[in-house]
This record gives structure tokens, C-alpha cells and sequence, in this order.
């Protein structure tokens, strides 16, 4: 998600608030927030009495000389899954844990990235918030499939709330998916869909191999950096495209209309 994802996000967020759960003061003060996200990059934007921040957050993958990370016995396999990407649950469980010290293998956020591959800008910034926030916040994990692939495990589908969605959402992958878009021969869709009972055979299972193809569900973790003026928000080097949804999109359609505001 971009800054301006997030923007977009929130914009709608305020919109729904105005209409469905606010009245008078609050309501009309929504309404603004939203018109202000939409016409420029604003990263910080009050709205009914509260702050509300576009904040950037790193994630990353603990890996192993066996590949990454998979679930921990102490994770939880089966969360609810918010039912959009706009569900106000994904807003709730987001938010940000009290700060406390982190060090040794935790801080993952003093990391600065570099040599020739990397894009000068993106370094200094990095060396800056070392500075400006040094403070390392840890958000709620998620979890995805990752397929190895040369030695490398990229992810396969979205990050999700729990081992399970994941476990889900790969059996659907082998059932629905891989007959359209690979047209297997019956003996090869047969493997496809055995993979996929095994994923649903409740042993909660981190790993299923394919036809030589081996899949895993990975942990992922997500850390913010704070200062003493909060959360980090983007940073200069961040991409951020300038595509403002004017009226928060096509999400503008989704409740009555402004005009009685």
C-alpha cells in the first residue's frame, strides 16, 4: 500500500463516519477531513477532535537456513478475516501497541539499506529516522503462502490474519485457479486437488509440496518507527503516486449523498 493508498483509505473511512455514525460538529468535521485528504498529500489531517496520521511501516520475513519463518506455536491459526479491505475491523486491529524497548534480534528497524542497488536517497532517509525516530513499535503478524523458487521464497497471494486463511486461500488457489490457468492434464489436476485435501485435513499444516513445487505458510511481521512526535510518516525516497481519488473514488457511490450535509 502506498501513502496515497492509505489516504484514499482513509478519506472513504471519514466519509462513512460523517454519514452513518456521527452527527452535528463531528459530522461535518468527517466531511472536511475527507475533502482534505483528496485534494493534496497530507500526511496528518484532525478530524471530530482526533488525529489521524498516514504512517509508513516495514515488513519483513525472519529467515533460516531452511527458508523463512513459518507460524510459531504461540501464534493463533484462526483469526476472522476482515470481511473487505475497508472492513473498520482492519482499522482496530491495526492499531498501534504501546512502545516499549526492543533490542537485540528485535531490532530489525536499525537496519539501513545500501551499496550500488540501492537508490542513495532511499539510504539517507533511512540513516535519518535512526535519528529523528528511534523508537521501534512492533504491529500485528500476518501470514502468506511462499513458493521456493531458486533459492528464493516469493509470496504467493495476500498477507492474511491467521495460518488458516492462508491454508484457505492456497487450497482455493489449487482447486480454482490452477485448472484455469495451467489447463492440467486430469493426473496432474488429481495432485492439485490431493494437495489441497491435505491443507484442509485439520493438522494445521505449515507445508505442502506439489508436483516438485513446495509451498509454505510464512510468518510476516510489520514494524513502525516513533519519535517524539509519534509514528514515522513517509518518507521523501517512499514512492508515492500522485493519483488522488477525487471524492474518494468510486467508494463516493457507496452511501447517500453529500448534499445534505
Amino acid at each position: 500500500m502506498s501513502p496515497q493508498d492509505a489516504r484514499d483509505s482513509l478519506a472513504w473511512w471519514f466519509r462513512n463516519m460523517a454519514r452513518f455514525h456521527a452527527t452535528g460538529a463531528d459530522r461535518a468535521s468527517f466531511f472536511e477531513g475527507a475533502e482534505l485528504l483528496e485534494q493534496g498529500h497530507l500526511d496528518e489531517v484532525t478530524a471530530a477532535g482526533r488525529v489521524f496520521r498516514v504512517i509508513r511501516a516495514d515488513r519483513f520475513c525472519r529467515f533460516g537456513m531452511d527458508g523463512p519463518e513459518p507460524p510459531r506455536p504461540t501464534d493463533p491459526d484462526d483469526l476472522p478475516e476482515p470481511r473487505t479491505r475497508r472492513d473498520p475491523a482492519r482499522f482496530d486491529h491495526g492499531l498501534l501497541p504501546p512502545a516499549r524497548p526492543m533490542s537485540g534480534a528485535e531490532l530489525v528497524g536499525e537496519h539501513v539499506p545500501g551499496g550500488p542497488g540501492v537508490p542513495a536517497e532511499v539510504t539517507r532517509d533511512a540513516r535519518r529516522a535512526l535519528a529523528t525516530h528511534p523508537g521501534v513499535v512492533r504491529l500485528a503478524t500476518r501470514f502468506a503462502a511462499a513458493e521456493r523458487e531458486n533459492g528464493t521464497w516469493p509470496p504467493h497471494g495476500p498477507f492474511l490474519h491467521s495460518p488458516a486463511r492462508v491454508r484457505d486461500h492456497l487450497a482455493a488457489y489449487f482447486d480454482m485457479l490452477v485448472p484455469k490457468m495451467l489447463r492440467p492434464s486430469p493426473a496432474v489436476l488429481a495432485e492439485y486437488r490431493a494437495a489441497a485435501a491435505l491443507l484442509r485435513d485439520g493438522t494445521c499444516r505449515a507445508e505442502v509440496t506439489v508436483l516438485g513445487r513446495l509451498f509454505r505458510v510464512v510468518r510476516v511481521e510489520y514494524v513502525v518507527r516513533t519519535g517524539p512526535d509519534g509514528p514515522e510518516t513517509p518518507r521523501p525516497s517512499d514512492r508515492d503516486p500522485d493519483d488522488h481519488r477525487s471524492e474518494s473514488g468510486e467508494f463516493r457511490c457507496t452511501g447517500p449523498a453529500d448534499d445534505d450535509q
